[in-house]
C-alpha cells in the first residue's frame, strides 16, 4: 500500500469491509446520542434525490424516531431545494418517499441566486461564471437549511463521506458546511450498501451521482467532473491496489483541497506553506483521551462501586477541556458479533461483548458525550488499528491526558503505545479506576518510572487542561 494511501485511509477512518446493519445502527445511535446531548430539537437536511442525501436523510429520520421512542422530543425536516425545476425531479420525489421525513419543505433557491447574480452584474458589469454560480446555488441551499434550523432549534445534517472528502468534491461553506456528518468514513460503494440494506428503491442506490450545479452542463456526472471513477476511489480508500495514475489523481486532489478540510486557516497553521509537509502535525496541544466509559466494563463490582464518582471526575475534566478549547477524544470498545474482531481469549471462551447497538456498548448514562471525537477500538490499546493517531495529528495534539478504565489494561496499554508513538502522555490518576488494584499500581509505577509519564491528581489534571502547562 502507498504511504500516502495509508495516511489518507487512517485520516478518514475508512474500513475495508463493513457490515451494513452494524453501520446503520452505529450511525443512527451517533445521531440520536448527539441530538440528546446537544439539547437540539431535531435535524434538517436537503434531499436532492441522490445516493448520499437519501441515506443521510433516512438515518436522520430513524434517529429522530429513536429519540422519540426513548421519551425525547425530535423531528426530522427533509427539504427540497431546487433551482427552478430540478431535471431529475422524479428521483427527488422517490427519495422523499423513501426517507419518510416527519416534515417536508420545498424552497426554490432560484430567486435568491438570481438576485445576487443580478446585483453582482450591476456592480461589476459581468455575470457570475457558470461554475461560480453553481457553488452559489450550493451555498444558498445551506443558508436556507441553517435559516430553518436556527428558527426551530435543529441541527443541520451534511451528506459528505470519504469518497467526496478525499477528492474535495463539495462546495466550501456550501454542502461542506453542516453540524453533523453521519456518513463520514464511508466510501461511495459502502453508502450504496447501506441504502440497499435499508431497502431503498434501486433507482436511488444505483443512481449515477451528479452534483447538478451547472446550467451549461445539466446532469453532468461527478465522475466526469472528477476525471476518475468512484470504483477507483473506493478501491483506494479500502486499501486495494489501484493504477498509479488513479492513485496520483486522488492524492493530488487530497493535497490540493486541503483548504476545504481546514477552514478557516488560523495564524498557527503551517500546512499551506510551500516549505512544509502539509500532512505533518505541528501543534503542541493537549488532548483529553477518555477510555472505555461504557456499560460493559462497569459490570465488574469493583468498578460499579465507583461508577458515579468516576463519571463525575471525568465530566469535570471534559468540561475543563471544552472551556479551554482543548479536544476531547472518547474511545470505546466495540466487537463484531461474528467474532471477526475478538481477541484470542474471547475466542477460547467463545464469548464476545460490546456488540454494536447493545446496552453493553453504550457510554454510561451521565457521561458528558457532546462535542468530542470518537474512536472505536477492538484491543486494549486505543492506538491499535484505530484512527486515534490520525485524529490527534489532525487536531494538532502531541500531548495526551488519559483517563477512564481499566487502569491495568486499556489505560496502561494506551499510555505505553502513546510513548511508542513519541507522544507525551500523562495519566489522570484521579479519573482512572480498575478491578485489579495491585496490578494497576504496579503498572502506574512502571509508566512513571520507566516512561517518565506524569501521574496527576484531579487538581493537577484540571490545571493542565486549563493552562496547557505540561508538568515537569
Amino acid at each position: 500500500m502507498r504511504e500516502t494511501q495509508r495516511k489518507i485511509i487512517d485520516a478518514l477512518g475508512v474500513r475495508p469491509e463493513i457490515d451494513p446493519a452494524d453501520e446503520v445502527e452505529r450511525r443512527v445511535r451517533f445521531l440520536a446520542d448527539y441530538l440528546t446531548a446537544s439539547g437540539a430539537k431535531g435535524f434538517v437536511l436537503g434531499i436532492s434525490g441522490g445516493v448520499d442525501s437519501s441515506l443521510a436523510g433516512r438515518l436522520s429520520q430513524l434517529a429522530a424516531e429513536r429519540v422519540r421512542s426513548d421519551g425525547g422530543d425530535a423531528v426530522f425536516v427533509g427539504m427540497r431545494l431546487p433551482y427552478r425545476v430540478q431535471h431529475d425531479e422524479h428521483d427527488a420525489v422517490a427519495a422523499l418517499e423513501f426517507v419518510a421525513a416527519d416534515e417536508s419543505l420545498t424552497v426554490d433557491v432560484a430567486p435568491g441566486v438570481d438576485a445576487l447574480n443580478g446585483e453582482i452584474r450591476q456592480a461589476t458589469g459581468e455575470e457570475l461564471t457558470d461554475f461560480t454560480k453553481g457553488n452559489t446555488k450550493a451555498r444558498h441551499r445551506m443558508v436556507t437549511q441553517y435559516a430553518v434550523a436556527g428558527d426551530r432549534g435543529l441541527l443541520v445534517i451534511g451528506a459528505d463521506h470519504a469518497a467526496e472528502n478525499v477528492t474535495g468534491f463539495f462546495t466550501k461553506f456550501g454542502d461542506g458546511a453542516a453540524d453533523l456528518l453521519p456518513l463520514s468514513g464511508l466510501d461511495k460503494r459502502q453508502v450504496r450498501a447501506l441504502l440497499r440494506h435499508l431497502e431503498a428503491p434501486q433507482q436511488l442506490w444505483d443512481k449515477v451521482p451528479t452534483a447538478d450545479l451547472l446550467d451549461d452542463a445539466e446532469g453532468q456526472t461527478d465522475e466526469a467532473e472528477l476525471g476518475i471513477g468512484y470504483d477507483a476511489i473506493d478501491d483506494y480508500l479500502e486499501g486495494r491496489e489501484v493504477p498509479v495514475r488513479a492513485a496520483e489523481t486522488i492524492e493530488a486532489a487530497w493535497h490540493g483541497n486541503r483548504h476545504k478540510r481546514t477552514t478557516p486557516v488560523e495564524v498557527t497553521d503551517t500546512w499551506w506553506r510551500p516549505t512544509g509537509q502539509p500532512d505533518e502535525p505541528t501543534g503542541e496541544g493537549t488532548a483529553l483521551v477518555v477510555i472505555d466509559m461504557q456499560n460493559s466494563y462497569f459490570e465488574f463490582p469493583e468498578l460499579a462501586a465507583v461508577r458515579d464518582e468516576l463519571v463525575g471526575s471525568i465530566n469535570e475534566l471534559i468540561r475543563a477541556a471544552h472551556d479551554a478549547d482543548r479536544p476531547v477524544v472518547l474511545v470505546r470498545t466495540e466487537h463484531a458479533e461474528d467474532g471477526s474482531t475478538w481477541t484470542l481469549n474471547m475466542r477460547e471462551d467463545d464469548q464476545g461483548f460490546a456488540f454494536p447497538g447493545t446496552e453493553q456498548a453504550r457510554f454510561l448514562d451521565g457521561l458528558a458525550t457532546g462535542g468530542h471525537v470518537e474512536v472505536v477500538k477492538t484491543r486494549d490499546s486505543a492506538f491499535f488499528k484505530t484512527s486515534l493517531r490520525a485524529e490527534l495529528d489532525r487536531l494538532g495534539a502531541s500531548r495526551l491526558l488519559v483517563c477512564g478504565v481499566s487502569t491495568h489494561s486499556c489505560v496502561a496499554q494506551t499510555a505505553i503505545d502513546g510513548f511508542a508513538e513519541n507522544l507525551h502522555v500523562a495519566v489522570a490518576r484521579g479519573a482512572v479506576s480498575s478491578d485489579n488494584s495491585p496490578l494497576s499500581e504496579a503498572l502506574l509505577e512502571f509508566l512513571h518510572d520507566q516512561m517518565r509519564q506524569p501521574l496527576l491528581d484531579q487538581t493537577q489534571s484540571l490545571e493542565l487542561l486549563r493552562t496547557g502547562h505540561w508538568p515537569d
